[in-house]
């Protein structure tokens, strides 16, 4: 096993509709202080595809990997990481095509990883869009080594989007005994480039039944779930002006799949684009 600056580093992108935010992500990755040895781009089926030639000339080796079927975040990432597995890479740096991280952002995530190789997973600061600093395992630019995606496998691709990254980085690589620390000199900002305009529907329904689904059978408990499933019926009730009585049954049937544990792309999905980034 290669151990500190020995390991190699591989920046595994997911994008989906958003040419303008990955061409950002990715200058963003090439210009670190200590970039990685290699970019691996997940094409999450874009309209039109991804295409290698397209993407900004980085000086990093990159690949561009092609789903046909929008498979969410769940399956998306479990592309990535089963292409990880499959190469010579020892630990991935992980982030959606939405995240910018700061120059020296892996080059101090990597000063964490040589404390500890092999059980690496370390997570930067996250700065919303309005400012709020998240410290949690999403997918926004964590470091994570291949001996922990060895032990616990990859993202659940059923549950194709909500709770996907909760399942995976704050139940199952816990659980599994790997420590997730987050590092508050390493810094991405997070810019939800596909968060206008009203909710869809489909967010509803896969909210509500993987929010019930990870409580009754990953958790086996409660916890917070009456308050955050009142949170969801609030936003159901507040933000769509015209289409309550929808969300509201997208909601009841979401709780109904995920009662019964039914998972898959279970509702119909609209796809969703960037917005235009020309001004920021």
């Amino acid at each position: 096993m290669q151990v500190g600056r020995g390991r190699r580093v591989v920046a595994l992108v997911l994008s989906h509709n958003a040419p303008q935010s990955l061409a950002r992500c990715l200058n963003a990755v090439a210009a670190q202080t200590n970039p990685p040895n290699g970019i691996v781009v997940v094409d999450n089926a874009s309209d039109p595809p991804i295409q290698i030639g397209a993407l900004p000339p980085t000086g990093v080796p990159t690949r561009v990997i092609r789903s046909d079927v929008n498979l969410g975040p769940a399956g998306g990432w479990a592309i990535a990481l089963r292409d990880f597995l499959s190469s010579d890479f020892n630990d991935a740096w992980v982030m959606d095509d939405d995240i910018v991280p700061e120059t020296k952002c892996l080059a101090t995530l990597l000063m964490a990883r040589d404390q500890d190789p092999g059980r690496t997973f370390v997570v930067p600061l996250s700065i919303q869009p309005d400012g709020a600093v998240g410290r949690w395992g999403s997918w926004c630019g964590f470091m994570l080594a291949r001996e922990i995606v060895e032990a616990v496998g990859l993202p659940r691709a059923e549950l194709f989007w909500w709770a996907e990254d909760t399942e995976y980085c704050h139940w199952r690589i816990p659980q599994a005994g790997f420590q997730r620390r987050v590092i508050e000199e390493a810094v991405v900002h997070h810019d939800a480039i596909r968060q206008d305009g009203d909710v869809p529907l489909w967010k509803y329904y896969y909210e509500a039944r993987n929010m019930l689904y990870y409580h009754l059978y990953i958790m086996h408990k409660v916890g917070r779930y009456p308050r955050n499933v009142s949170k969801l019926l609030g936003r159901a009730i507040v933000r769509p002006q015209n289409r309550r009585l929808a969300c509201w049954w997208a909601i009841a049937r979401g709780l109904f799949d995920g009662a019964f544990g039914r998972l898959g792309i279970r509702y119909p999905v609209s796809s969703m684009r960037e917005r235009d980034l020309s001004s920021s």
